[in-house]
């Protein structure tokens, strides 16, 4: 399987290459990005040596030139760089977490490089724009802890998918990989991507098998991955109607303990969104099954996934909304249940200025754990200010 990815990926290349030799030597350089300053305050149960109060941002600086063809054919390519890591004590640093060239035309476009895969680029979930920059999962960050204190939600579906609650097939987003979209016809777009290995990227080649340890642990690396997917969009008389589907596999590491094994990645998901004079309603359900778990024989623990139902009303420049959210995963290897994440939550934004957005939540959450003593529950209230560009 892994020659004809390979053949395919070289014919695209050419096939984008050519007719490029009559392209037009000016390129139009757009340069965008965004940024966000938030302040929270948390109130939980198991707060031990936490701070109830803490502020945090990020900026990120676009960069895309593109050009255009004689023959139709547009091509350029995107970096996304960002100013978000590091700390006062350590001294900050900058990266670029995107980079990617493309080509796009009446066969649609196709990516090539660090960047988002097709389902990731374009699912459908409920409605939250009163959050910052498509960020649904922040809450995680706000309720996590130490090794004394805070909920249990670290590890396992987190280690997968980003967080325990993100709506999303995200294993990969931070390597190279190729991705296709094809045009939308009547409403409907399709599109797919691979991905050799998912924690290889920019100028890094890495051949080596990946491995896997004991039973009763996780395993985050995956390779030859392989993502299908659709996306619809339309209106009818008003009634604006969004939906997505997506289906992600790929092989595990190599368990290297004799009577051991690691779960191959098979995920999926699903969304759909309806929407009317300003009232939107929605949610999504994404399902990673056991993915990644690295078994003893005879084991078998509770698989993760995550769903989330939301509404919102639209008027002018103000935006309310609320939504419910769930996620799960196996938890401990090594110990019977799961772990559950449920956040019920209501937020608001208004824009002041074009691109200038001032936005307020207030999240309720309810931690279960599988291991003693880690359940936890609590309040959290966030204030942020969001800038688009």
């Amino acid at each position: 399987m892994n020659r004809y990815l390979l053949a395919g990926c070289a014919a695209a290349a050419l096939a984008l290459g050519a007719g490029a030799a009559n392209a037009q030597a000016k390129f139009e350089v757009k340069v965008g990005g965004d940024a966000y300053f938030e302040g929270g305050w948390v109130d939980q149960d198991r707060d031990t040596n936490l701070r109830s109060v803490e502020f945090r941002n990020r900026f990120r600086v676009i960069v895309t030139p593109t050009a255009k063809a004689d023959n139709g054919l547009e091509y350029g390519g995107r970096i996304r760089m960002r100013a978000n890591a590091g700390s006062a004590a350590s001294g900050r640093t900058m990266d670029a977490d995107r980079g990617y060239i493309f080509a796009q035309g009446a066969f649609g476009q196709v990516q090539m490089g660090v960047t988002n895969s097709f389902n990731d680029a374009t699912y459908v979930t409920a409605p939250q724009d009163y959050l910052p920059l498509a960020i649904y999962d922040g809450v995680t960050a706000w309720i996590g802890g130490n090794a004394v204190a805070g909920a249990d939600i670290g590890g396992g579906l987190a280690g997968l998918n980003g967080s325990i609650l993100n709506q999303s097939l995200v294993v990969e987003n931070n390597s190279t990989k190729i991705v296709y979209f094809s045009p939308r016809f009547a409403g409907l777009q399709l599109g797919a991507s691979y991905t050799p290995r998912n924690d290889s990227s920019a100028g890094d080649v890495n051949r080596i098998e990946p491995t896997a340890g004991v039973a009763g642990s996780f395993s985050t690396t995956f390779q030859d991955m392989v993502e299908v997917g659709a996306n619809y969009s339309n209106t009818f008389g008003g009634v604006a109607v969004k939906a997505s589907a997506g289906y992600y596999w790929g092989d595990a590491a190599n368990a290297t303990v004799a009577g051991t094994s690691v779960e191959d990645l098979n995920a999926w998901q699903v969304g759909a969104q309806v929407g009317y004079a300003g009232f939107a309603i929605g949610g999504s359900y994404t399902d990673f099954g056991e993915s990644g778990q690295v078994q003893g024989l005879g084991t078998n623990n509770d698989k993760s996934r995550v769903w989330v139902v939301g509404a919102q009303y639209t008027a002018g420049p103000i935006v309310v909304g609320a939504n419910y959210k769930n996620g799960q995963d196996a938890g401990s290897l090594l110990t019977p249940g799961k772990r559950k994440l449920e956040v019920y939550e209501v937020g608001a934004g208004y824009t002041v200025a074009p691109g200038l957005t001032l936005q307020a939540q207030y999240d309720y959450f309810e931690a279960k754990s599988d291991l003693v003593n880690r359940d936890d529950e609590g309040h959290v209230v966030l204030v942020r200010t969001v800038l688009a560009f």
